[in-house]
């Protein structure tokens, strides 16, 4: 498969066109809003692969404003930029467009399709009105009641301003004439204002969204239903296609700017930010995602702070892992390798590329991406920075062993939710402890040791369920041992998954002025 990989338009769009040579017909595949999209990421590449295989073009992209694209306030950006999408496959030689949204992406196509545009909706919420309600629900359990600052709202996984909110919540359907096909969950019905449309049944959306990014699981069955109905869709002759004329390098402003890095032999997706005032011995900062997830982080946090790191003097690197995002061939069987040796393999990998000295490099992480931030003996850099630390192994898991056992969990047999009680409430919390210290979590003075003996200062920035963790599993004593070597930054209202806006800004800011700190100007070691 062949991805043209770049930036279009103004505000710029981030853009991923798999485009034959000859296409039959375009797709635009409209990305979910929030969480919902950093979830969907795979299946939507699994989905634009299926379509290539039958010659059918088709265009990913993060709306302006979000992910990778540049910055926008319109409150119309979403829907903006899945015509703008569209209009890149059009100029691409594709005259017959489809528009496929998936969960609360259904709204967004509704609003771009054209009159003689096909449609696909799948899982689709019944209006933005009913979708922004759930999102309010969830986030007052997620993120609590500080989730609303001066006006923004924070739901799960996306900020929405006032002007925005309306929009989204007036998002609604209407019956149309042209090509339109509702995918759902078995049982379930499409939303009434699309009137009489053609469903499919289609099973596994449930194991796909309705959990976290750590054990969803790509819908191979439902996604070869959906291509199967598009190629049908798709007319019999094909035209020449020419391969779309996008930037290389997105200007975020008149200072900083970003590009597309393909890094070592297995080719991972990164995005690197600069400065044009940058030094030419700035510290080179890597970020690193949590869970399974791409490289932006928990509402494009890392976006934001890389683009500030970089106005800061820092050049900034942030990477899709194997598995996730855009790095490695997709499949719908594929493992995710959480707290596995692959990724440690691919830190290396990605450090060795960028050829910086280890007096000059920082290692930024979250959740999973902060465990292998405290991986990188080899690398020795002169700073780790560990967001959200919840695992302090020392032995790897075995691909795709973490998603199962955590799946297992919350899918425990009747027996062993019938003895987990007893056993919290007969086994002392120290002999418990003691217990999960041997176990597969390790513990913080076995996993920190090697870099901070190797020179590394380490900070740990958490909320207080994240450092209550940490303070069961060894870090008063690592904090003992150690000294200033290793400090610890609690952030009393915020949150293990970044969805809290108290818990970005404070993030954001503690990063900065570590990098600062560790790396004044003019005084890196070279």
């Amino acid at each position: 498969m062949t991805t043209h990989h770049g930036w279009s338009g103004s505000p710029a769009l981030r853009l991923a066109v798999q485009l034959p040579p000859t296409a039959r017909a375009g797709v635009v595949l409209c990305p979910p809003l929030g969480q919902e999209g950093v979830i969907a990421y795979r299946t939507l590449r699994l989905l634009a692969d299926g379509l290539e295989a039958r010659g059918v073009a088709s265009v990913r992209y993060d709306p302006s404003g979000r992910g990778d694209s540049a910055d926008d306030g319109d409150p119309d950006a979403q829907v903006r930029s899945a015509r703008a999408a569209a209009a890149v496959l059009r100029r691409s030689g594709v005259e017959r467009i489809a528009f496929v949204g998936l969960a609360s992406a259904a709204l967004v196509a509704f609003a771009a399709v054209g009159d003689d545009d096909a449609l696909v909706v799948w899982d689709a919420p019944a209006s933005g009105r009913a979708w922004l309600r759930r999102q309010r629900a969830l986030a007052t359990i997620t993120i609590g009641p500080d989730r609303i600052v001066d006006g923004v709202e924070s739901l799960v996984g996306i900020d929405l301003g006032p002007a925005e909110t309306a929009v989204v919540g007036a998002l609604a359907y209407a019956p149309r004439s042209a090509t339109t096909v509702a995918v759902v969950r078995p049982g379930a019905v499409p939303p009434r204002g699309l009137g009489p449309v053609e469903v499919l049944e289609v099973d596994g959306t449930a194991e796909l969204l309705d959990g976290t990014s750590i054990d969803a699981r790509i819908p191979a069955d439902a996604v070869e239903t959906v291509v199967g109905r598009l190629d049908a869709w798709a007319p019999a002759t094909a035209a020449p296609t020419t391969p779309p004329a996008l930037d290389e390098v997105l200007d975020v402003d008149d200072r900083v700017s970003e590009r597309v890095l393909r890094i070592g032999p297995d080719g991972l997706f990164a995005v690197e930010t600069v400065s044009s005032a940058q030094d030419e011995d700035a510290p080179v900062v890597l970020l690193h995602n949590g869970g399974a997830e791409h490289r932006t982080g928990a509402v494009d946090y890392q976006v934001a702070l890389a683009r500030t790191l970089a106005r800061d003097g820092a050049r900034v690197v942030r990477v899709d892992r194997r598995g996730t995002g855009e790095s490695s061939d997709v499949r719908a069987d594929e493992d995710a390798f959480l707290f596995a040796q692959e990724w440690v393999d691919d830190q290396h990998e990605v450090v060795a590329a960028l050829r910086v000295p280890s007096e000059r490099l920082a290692i930024v992480g979250m959740c999973a991406g902060a465990w292998l931030a405290g991986r990188a003996v080899d690398e020795h850099p002169r700073l780790v920075v560990e967001i959200s630390p919840n695992d302090y192994r020392r032995t790897p898991a075995a691909p795709g062993s973490y998603a199962g056992s955590a799946q297992a969990v919350a899918d425990a047999s009747r027996l062993r939710r019938a003895l987990r009680a007893p056993y919290n409430r007969l086994v002392p919390a120290r002999v418990r402890d003691a217990i999960a210290r041997r176990g597969a979590l390790g513990g913080v003075v076995g996993h920190l040791g090697p870099i901070v003996e190797h020179g590394t200062d380490v900070v740990v920035v958490a909320a207080p369920e994240d450092i209550e963790r940490f303070e069961r599993y060894g870090g008063r004593r690592a904090v003992r041992r150690w000294g200033a070597k290793v400090s610890v930054v609690e952030v009393p209202d915020g949150d293990h998954a970044l969805f809290s806006p108290a818990m970005r800004r404070a993030v954001v800011t503690e990063v900065r002025s570590r990098i600062a700190e560790t790396f004044p100007a003019g005084a890196v070691a070279g």
